[in-house]
């Protein structure tokens, strides 16, 4: 029983990675609201606030808490491997 659940389990992370490239999204953790959020894929970097709003950049030397009057917390990729 524990080689089929693992073999599902394989299969449900072969879907979702397939789904996710066909969607053109990645998968994020929004520390803020601690919850995985999907969002567009190509971004190296990737930021939100207590507004329920996002930021991505390619430019890892970007912040955008400099020049701003909000809190913006960097999300995490979240990996399915």
């Amino acid at each position: 029983m524990q080689a089929y659940q693992n073999r599902q389990a394989t299969y449900d992370r072969i879907s979702e990675n397939f789904s996710q490239t066909i969607r053109g999204v990645d998968s994020y953790y929004d520390p803020i609201e601690q919850r995985p959020i999907e969002l567009p894929s190509g971004y190296n970097n990737a930021w939100a606030n207590s507004l329920g709003e996002y930021i991505l950049s390619d430019d890892s030397r970007f912040n955008p808490n400099v020049g701003s009057n909000l809190n913006w917390q960097r999300m995490e990729l979240r990996n399915h491997d």
